[in-house]
């Protein structure tokens, strides 16, 4: 028994240990498999269904409502700071057959309030389309966080 559940721990460190290198990076979660793709080399659909949930994330967090008007207050009041956010925030993120964002992960902004606001908006939706069945996930996605 511990020898399986090691071995499944090993699994998950090695998949999540993979760094990105491109402003899209598509990557599998260890129950569904271990391969790993570059968004170079992942077939056009995934890269389009990627684009697709960045625009979408983009697109939320411009929304206008408590939450999101709090978010961009923080990144205006602490950009450029020390401990602000960065200008572009890798955010790997779990769909549901639906369309709907189940989960999200991203380093902490270095403000309790600023993660859970971003988590807050970056869940609550629906892409508007289903990921392909055979999609690898997490999606890794770099978003910017510059203000317009």
């Amino acid at each position: 028994m511990w020898q399986v559940s090691l071995s499944k721990i090993a699994s998950w460190v090695a998949a999540t240990a993979i760094v990105a290198t491109f402003s899209l990076v598509l990557v599998s979660t260890p129950a569904r498999s271990q391969e790993y793709r570059e968004a170079s080399k992942a077939p056009p659909h995934w890269t389009q269904f990627a684009k697709l949930v960045r625009y979408r994330f983009e697109d939320w967090m411009g929304a206008d409502d408590e939450v999101c008007n709090r978010f961009r207050a923080y990144l205006r009041e602490h950009r450029g700071k020390e401990d602000g956010p960065p200008q572009m925030l890798e955010v790997s993120a779990w769909l549901n057959p639906d369309g709907t964002v189940e989960k999200v992960t991203f380093p902490p902004l270095n403000n309790a309030q600023a993660d859970a606001d971003l988590r807050k908006i970056l869940t609550r939706g629906n892409v508007g389309e289903a990921p392909p069945p055979e999609m690898l996930q997490p999606l890794r996605l770099r978003l910017l966080l510059n203000l317009k």
